[in-house]
């Protein structure tokens, strides 16, 4: 017993080490494999790899040849980026086998030449390699093969869930993806914290005799890679075209006046919906034309507080705490009282007058 406990506080301690960027699991960051035998950072290659260029652009803006660039996408919106250097006839839609980690996968292509390279370059990701190759098309038997592996998966789902309900792992299994030529089987899963499932890693390995990847994932990777419908109708951006995952705050919210609810501004993963911040830039740029909220002013009214901006008609609306009313102004009469000459002394002694008969005895 005391071995087991000295064992526990050893793995607590070094758990502590871990840097607070790999709990950030918000795009698949923490890997457990069969073959490394430690918990990696894949995606995260350290300050070097921040100053290094994908694909070797050149400081001096050399011109980079980007026709054979090709984007893959895999189940789940899985993509990767691939160079077709046999100038092989290909298409969007199509399905090719590209090459992978010890092996070869099969894909569909979801861009071609620029809009691949762009696509690559935007997804903010620092390369620790220069990207692999196109092999060839995929046949008819490859894409049966495809089938068959979709099936498999199904069934590796159930025996690795049977396993954790057994093992009392406190993680969620959310996917299984085998790779075409079945030398990897990678297990998508979701978890509030740190998992030791080493010892899943090694049943998985027995029983399939390949190597087996745990990936955990954040809730937004988990519903890009279910899918689904937003409330707007349309499919689940994450899962049709986003392709990567920005920071959302509730200030983007506030900038664009919006209620905040955490019911309406949580999207299907239960995180802030990622279309709050497609206009928020927009907002931001326009609201530097109008006067901050709760900004007083005076009218004939009294004294009004800008509580509610319009900036698609120009209105401002003002409310009067005096008599709880409310004006709605355009942005010119704003800015005319605003910009209005303060009153003089003689003007301020009337109004002081009128306050004065106007009050109750």
């Amino acid at each position: 017993m005391s071995d087991t406990h000295t064992s526990q506080s050893d793995d607590q301690t070094k758990r502590k080490d871990v840097p607070l960027s790999l709990h950030k699991l918000d795009d698949s960051v923490l890997v457990y494999s069969s073959e490394e035998g430690e918990v990696s950072d894949k995606d995260g290659a350290g300050e070097d790899a921040e100053n290094r260029d994908c694909f070797g652009e050149g400081e001096d803006g050399e011109k980079i040849d980007v026709s054979p660039f090709i984007e893959v996408i895999f189940k789940g919106e899985r993509r990767g980026y691939y160079l077709n250097e046999t100038d092989l006839q290909l298409q969007a839609g199509q399905y090719i086998i590209v090459e992978a980690e010890k092996g070869v996968d099969l894909g569909m292509i979801g861009a071609i030449g620029g809009t691949a390279y762009m696509k690559s370059r935007l997804r903010m990701r620092p390369c620790k390699e220069s990207p692999k190759k196109v092999v060839r098309d995929a046949t008819e038997s490859d894409l049966k093969v495809l089938l068959f592996h979709r099936e498999q998966e199904h069934t590796a789902f159930q025996i690795c869930l049977d396993k954790i309900e057994k093992l009392g792992l406190p993680m969620k299994l959310v996917d299984v993806e085998y790779q075409f030529d079945r030398n990897r089987i990678t297990f998508y899963f979701t978890a509030d914290g740190r998992v030791d499932f080493r010892q899943l890693v090694r049943e998985l390995a027995a029983e399939y005799r390949t190597r087996i990847e745990l990936r955990q994932i954040g809730p937004r990777d988990e519903a890009k890679r279910m899918g689904g419908f937003g409330v707007c109708g349309r499919e689940l951006c994450c899962s049709s075209w986003l392709g990567m995952f920005e920071p959302i705050s509730t200030d983007m919210a506030r900038l664009q006046n919006l209620t905040i609810n955490p019911f309406k501004l949580a999207g299907q993963c239960g995180r802030l919906k990622c279309c709050l911040s497609y206009e928020a830039e927009l907002y931001e740029e326009l609201l530097k034309r109008f006067p901050p909220m709760d900004y007083r002013i005076r009218t004939e009214k009294g004294e009004g507080r800008i509580e509610k901006i319009d900036i698609f008609q120009d209105a401002i609306y003002v409310h009067f705490p005096d008599n709880n009313g409310w004006e709605r102004m355009t942005l010119d009469q704003v800015n005319a009282v605003i910009n209005a000459p303060p009153p003089r002394k003689e003007e301020k002694a009337k109004h002081s007058q009128r306050k004065t008969k106007k009050s109750p005895r």
